[in-house]
């Protein structure tokens, strides 16, 4: 009963902020310009600054290398296996591609960040998990971009793929995510070189790093209100069959075999199988979506994805979380 409370009282904080979203949005709290401007406003100062921070609090020396290599493979797998799966799922062009990016691809900014910190009520542990999907988001961000255009163009067969990979990899280049993260990182190598100045800013320019505090704090309950807002719940009953098969492969069973695959791989910390479900259990990206209408794909299934393994994530987190304390990983 411990167990499960604890499980319970980890993914309650996230239901009932996606809730009070998805509420605010209902009853013109939100309007649609303010989610709009709230997404980019989250996207490139909060989650910038909470990453950067992150990174800045930490040391070069905690890089997981072991832990990249490990996600790069999972992700490639979990890519893999979806592109196989979607042909029998759907014999339709246009919900393949779809089906693929909405298996694999998590909400990792905007849920799986804030998630990994919710796992631990130690301080230590928390900085820890914060620090390490912090560094993963470098290799976690670019390889669901790249591998979401390349299933929406060439499954979907969608003209002018050359262009979209053009500017696919411009945006990659200017993304404020992956720039803080590197960003982080030049920080932890010059505090390598030299010493001395390893955390002027915190020391010196205490205002600055208390701003960027305060920023970085309030980018996950932030996150989740406008997650919640996006969602928008319309009558799938054309789609069901692969809606559930979707929302299954991505909240079931892909999480589930990675987490088995580090089991048996064995040598991996608490941290690790908390960042594991934070970025493979977290439901799927709400900006696919976007991109699936954007390239010609199935709109109307890949919002379906988005709004119903968002919804159904709160069950199976809070199944995932259960197991993995009850067995000791946790």
């Amino acid at each position: 009963m411990k167990d499960l409370l604890f499980s319970i009282h980890t993914v309650c904080p996230m239901a009932i902020l996606l809730l009070m979203g998805y509420v605010f949005r209902r009853k013109g709290l939100f309007s649609a310009e303010f989610v709009t401007n709230g997404n980019r406003f989250c996207f490139y100062v909060l989650l910038s600054c909470s990453l950067f921070k992150n990174l800045y609090d930490s040391a070069l020396s905690a890089f997981p290398v072991r832990m990249s290599l490990f996600t790069a493979a999972a992700i490639l797998m979990e890519f893999a296996i979806a592109v196989l799966l979607a042909k029998r799922i759907s014999y339709t062009k246009r919900q393949q591609g779809v089906i693929v990016q909405g298996s694999f691809r998590s909400n990792f900014a905007y849920v799986g960040i804030p998630l990994s910190t919710m796992m631990f009520g130690d301080e230590v542990l928390s900085a820890a998990a914060r620090n390490e999907i912090s560094m993963l988001s470098v290799i976690v961000i670019p390889m669901f971009n790249i591998l979401s255009v390349f299933a929406l163009t060439y499954m979907n067969e969608t003209e002018g793929a050359s262009d979209l990979w053009k500017s696919t990899f411009r945006r990659l280049r200017t993304n404020p995510c992956i720039l803080s993260v590197l960003s982080g990182m030049a920080v932890l190598l010059l505090r390598v070189l030299f010493p001395s100045v390893s955390f002027f800013v915190r020391d010196q320019l205490n205002s600055v790093y208390k701003v960027i505090s305060y920023l970085a704090n309030m980018s996950t309950p932030f996150a989740l209100l406008l997650v919640g807002a996006n969602l928008n719940i319309t009558d799938t009953r054309n789609n069901a069959k692969i809606l559930c098969r979707s929302v299954l492969l991505k909240d079931v069973l892909f999480p589930g075999a990675v987490l088995m695959a580090a089991v048996l791989l064995g040598g991996f910390s608490q941290v690790d199988y908390a960042v594991m479900i934070s970025a493979f259990a977290a439901p799927t990206a709400v900006g696919s979506a976007i991109m699936a209408t954007e390239l010609k794909g199935d709109g109307e299934l890949a919002s379906g994805i988005v709004v119903y393994t968002t919804l159904f994530s709160i069950l199976s987190l809070t199944f995932i979380i259960y197991l993995m304390r009850v067995a000791g990983f946790l």
